[in-house]
């Protein structure tokens, strides 16, 4: 069988990149490995022997024209500049329009304007859990990280101001992980996108250690796509919710207001 028509329709097609984060500085405490892994602490040293690591390492070596190391790459990133290896990536990408969710905290990132010299369309995302300005595009939740998928349809806003005192009452650092909270927040997001027709990104299947995976599965989600007050709401599963992608293909196909976004499968099936 020939594929060469459809390797070339491939290559020439414009993409989509529907969740990024804010590139950083080449001096950020964000080391450029994390970029290869979800992995902390020790387990970092591990990343270099991963099949998705070694191929992603080629793949960036021939891009720049470097050396096959990670040090070499890294050298190559250092020597060229940042503007320099942005632009490299993104014509080579074909990236025609980023959707940003600048709600993540990272050292020397750059705003959402700075990156528009790189690609013809840059948005923001706004994480339901800061507080962000300028134009929303959607919304994004991040409950799977502190209480998980099974929302509570019933939760009440005395139930959520009961538990936004316990939060209080903890002191700080503060990190809102009660359920009646989350879940009313969550809901209440919902509500706002699906008014104003946007879409909610919602993290799903793995991410960092300090996820509980079992509760990042999106079939916790049935309740809420089966509630009739969200049957319009347009529900986009991140990550392709692997390792529960079979799970999130079931949702999509029986329910008209769940899709799913596949940006990290390559790596993840490598």
């Amino acid at each position: 069988m020939d594929f060469n028509e459809l390797r070339k329709a491939v290559e020439e097609v414009e993409l989509v990149d529907a969740h990024a984060h804010n590139i950083v500085e080449l001096d950020s405490n964000f080391a450029f490995i994390h970029a290869f892994s979800e992995a902390h602490g020790d387990a970092v040293a591990s990343s270099p022997h991963s099949l998705s690591f070694k191929r992603s390492l080629r793949d960036i070596a021939k891009l720049y024209g470097s050396e096959l190391s990670l040090q070499g790459i890294e050298e190559y990133r250092r020597v060229s500049g940042l503007q320099s290896i942005c632009s490299t990536c993104f014509k080579a990408s074909r990236i025609s329009a980023i959707l940003i969710d600048d709600g993540l905290e990272l050292d020397k990132k750059h705003n959402v304007e700075w990156h528009r010299s790189f690609a013809p369309v840059v948005v923001g995302f706004l994480s339901i859990t800061v507080t962000n300005s300028g134009e929303i595009f959607g919304l994004k939740s991040i409950a799977a990280y502190r209480s998980g998928l099974e929302i509570n349809t019933n939760v009440t806003k005395k139930d959520a101001e009961e538990g936004l005192r316990q939060v209080l009452f903890a002191g700080k650092p503060v990190r809102i992980t009660n359920k009646n909270l989350i879940d009313y927040i969550f809901l209440q997001s919902l509500e706002v996108a699906q008014s104003y027709d946007l879409p909610m990104q919602i993290h799903t299947g793995f991410g960092d250690k300090d996820l509980d995976m079992r509760l990042s599965n999106p079939l916790h989600l049935r309740a809420v796509l089966e509630d009739k007050r969200y049957s319009k709401s347009r529900i986009v599963l991140l990550h392709a919710s692997y390792p529960f992608s079979r799970e999130a293909s079931y949702l999509a196909s029986v329910y008209s207001q769940a899709s799913i976004l596949t940006q990290c499968l390559t790596d993840l099936y490598w």
